[in-house]
């Protein structure tokens, strides 16, 4: 039988998906373990997770230089040996630190646990932060800085996110070349002794692995090897600078980068659900007002896009593009334009139904393999919500009206609300 390819394939609703959800286990030492079974192949992923990210540091660079250099020797393995061992049982070993947590992320055939859990509790427990090896790191992530600085998106970036947050807060990018020769050894020695303990650490398990991992984690990690005293949390708050337009000279650049936003309400927020709805028919899909109209339409830029961006402690609007130095200001103005006809005209039926279609596709790829789940949970866990969350959220794409995202476009995307940054020439 041959297809008709010019008569597309009818559209159906997507369902909400049957979630699968962690058990929770708990250590000999009390650190909790959230396992999620889940996927048909034998693999596992492993996160050991800290409250040792940014929000933590007591100094810039404390946060990432830690947790990169647990990968670079310990008591027993030297970092060629830690490398060449994780490599040779077809192992994945990532260390990260965001602005909340710092996590040590290990994926592995189910066989393969308990040949590299020992190596995971020496970088843990007995890393030693070899000098040579700490100062080329400090030398390559300055170099990879003074890199980034002649760059005028991360320019602009980097001045948006401290007029947003205000200067000194964890959110707000204040590395500078000075705080590279601010650091020393010791820093880092006593940050990894007081943030990398079990008093301050949980597991995260997803895919498929056998009960015998449990006891594996609870021999390697659950005694009274390694404990510490609880970490206490900062206190930071968001403070806005009153200026609401900003730029970044950077000489000879081409390009201009351009930064709007502010901030906007948290996870828990009942407007949430909506304002994500909103964000995403202004910028958040390639069939976007912004991209329609300043891409496609007027041809100043390969890209722009707006977020709802969450972060645990604030949530906020980000529209980013790059263009052209001399459609700068036409930019700022056709922004300024889209946000006020979301406030001004209802959004067409035909435009609301392509964002749902679009948005309960995106929803149902969050939940795709085992990993998907595994995140979907912490993407939960680290806010403090439940399963409901979901729930509610696919709820709001399928039954939102176009009044009430008007009426969210009034109350909260006022133009002049947004701060404004620019870096260029």
């Amino acid at each position: 039988m041959s297809i008709n390819r010019t008569i597309a394939p009818a559209l159906h609703p997507i369902g909400k998906p049957d979630l699968v959800r962690p058990e929770k286990h708990v250590l000999k030492n009390g650190i909790p373990v959230y396992a999620l079974k889940a996927g048909k192949q034998e693999v596992c992923k492993i996160d050991f997770v800290f409250n040792a990210g940014v929000w933590y540091q007591p100094k810039q660079l404390l946060a990432s230089l830690t947790n990169a250099m647990l990968q670079e020797g310990t008591a027993k393995y030297t970092a060629a040996e830690i490398a060449e061992l994780f490599d040779f049982h077809g192992a994945y070993l990532q260390c990260t630190a965001d602005y909340h947590y710092a996590t040590i992320s290990v994926i592995t055939l189910d066989k393969h646990i308990g040949k590299l859990l020992p190596v995971v509790e020496d970088m843990l427990k007995a890393s030693v932060f070899p000098e040579k090896e700490f100062n080329n790191l400090l030398n390559r992530r300055k170099q990879r800085f003074m890199l980034e600085m002649e760059k005028v998106k991360i320019l602009c970036q980097k001045k948006f996110s401290q007029v947003l947050f205000g200067e000194g807060h964890p959110y707000a990018l204040g590395l500078k070349a000075e705080d590279f020769e601010n650091v020393c050894l010791d820093d880092f020695v006593d940050f990894y002794n007081t943030h990398y303990h079990a008093q301050n650490c949980e597991l995260h398990l997803a895919g498929q692995f056998t009960d015998k991992v449990i006891q594996q984690l609870d021999h390697h990690f659950g005694g009274d090897d390694w404990n510490g005293t609880p970490v206490e949390t900062p206190q930071f708050h968001a403070q806005p600078q009153t200026n609401k337009r900003e730029r970044v000279h950077k000489e000879g650049a081409i390009q201009s980068a351009i930064r709007l936003g502010k901030l906007l309400v948290d996870k828990q927020h009942p407007d949430y659900f909506g304002l994500q709805i909103l964000v995403t028919i202004l910028g958040g899909y390639f069939s976007s007002r912004l991209m329609l109209n300043i891409r496609e339409d007027k041809g100043y830029t390969y890209g722009i896009g707006a977020n709802f961006i969450n972060l645990n402690r604030e949530g906020y609007l980000l529209i980013a593009t790059e263009v052209d130095k001399s459609y700068e200001e036409a930019t700022l103005k056709e922004i300024t334009f889209e946000i006020e006809r979301l406030q001004n005209e209802p959004v067409p039926q035909d435009e609301l139904e392509r964002v749902r279609q679009y948005l309960t596709g995106e929803f149902l790829r969050d939940f795709d393999g085992a990993f998907a789940l595994g995140q979907a949970f912490r993407n939960l866990h680290d806010f403090g919500l439940d399963y409901s969350f979901y729930d509610n959220y696919h709820q709001a794409i399928l039954s939102i009206t176009a009044e009430q995202l008007q009426q969210l476009a009034k109350q909260y995307l006022q133009t002049d609300s947004l701060y404004t940054v620019v870096a260029g020439q």
